[in-house]
């Protein structure tokens, strides 16, 4: 009974450590007014969290996936993959479009942030100043203090029409100093999976990959940020390119596969433990 006792302790981190899947709402029922494709095979599709664990606790480890959709026919990453710079033309008035940063949200508040390409300052990108500090790609940064955040609005020129983006929303990382310091470092990925010219895609045309990886010592910033992404108190925001639009903003509500895992973990526990 203790050598049992002992082994369901052992286990339990293990079958607690499931991925968090958060998929775009809006992408799938077209419920935003902002959205520009309306079909399952537009940008933003859905991103992966996972805290990594084994039986000891937190490894430290650290990824995300992002799936995206509407990458073209080539697999070059570009065009309104929005994972390069391409310039868009509404009403005469022309935008320079980027990948925006992808963020985490804590107690309804915007708390983190990683950019998907490195971007920053000084300049100015479509006439607006964009900070005097640069992001790294693949970085987690902890907004306070210098670094701060940019609106859609803020990016955008002046005279764009509001109804072709979703105004107001949060899109990059944006600092009043030369050399932000990013909270943890990490690496991006980007990998073209083929087109998708279907309505329903099972595939993401392409993902984007973030890794990190550091010791999780208890009590730290770094400890406590995995321990927000693997009870969900920590959740992503995400909107596809810096005119904010194809929202992907989840309220701590993972999706029915995730649970359905969890649910699983937890019957094999019980079993495990009883027997």
């Amino acid at each position: 009974m203790k050598f049992s006792l002992f082994c369901c302790i052992l286990i339990a981190p293990s079958l607690l450590a499931i991925p968090l899947e958060y998929n775009n709402s809006a992408w799938y029922t077209g419920l935003d007014p902002h959205l520009v494709g309306k079909r399952e095979n537009f940008l933003i599709q859905g991103v992966t969290v996972n805290a990594i664990q084994d039986a000891s606790g937190f490894t430290g480890q650290f990824q995300a996936v992002l799936k995206f959709n509407y990458g073209g026919e080539s697999p070059a990453i570009g065009n309104l993959s929005t994972m390069t710079p391409y310039d868009f033309n509404s009403d005469g008035v022309v935008s320079t479009l980027q990948a925006s940063d992808l963020f985490f949200r804590q107690s309804g508040v915007i708390r983190y942030g990683v950019p998907l390409v490195e971007h920053g300052g000084p300049g100015d990108v479509n006439g607006k100043p964009v900070g005097d500090g640069v992001f790294d790609e693949g970085d987690l940064y902890y907004i306070s203090n210098g670094i701060q955040t940019m609106t859609s609005n803020q990016f955008l020129p002046s005279a764009s029409n509001p109804n072709y983006f979703g105004s107001g929303r949060t899109v990059w990382l944006t600092s009043t100093t030369a050399g932000p310091q990013a909270l943890q470092s990490g690496t991006t990925q980007i990998q073209f999976n083929g087109p998708c010219t279907d309505v329903f895609c099972p595939l993401a045309e392409y993902t984007v990959t973030i890794n990190m990886n550091a010791a999780a010592l208890e009590g730290s910033q770094w400890y406590s940020f995995l321990m927000g992404i693997s009870d969900g108190s920590i959740t992503p925001y995400f909107t596809g390119s810096a005119c904010g639009n194809d929202l992907l903003d989840p309220t701590a509500v993972p999706e029915p596969s995730t649970w359905a895992l969890f649910s699983l973990g937890l019957l094999v526990f019980a079993a495990r433990c009883r027997n």
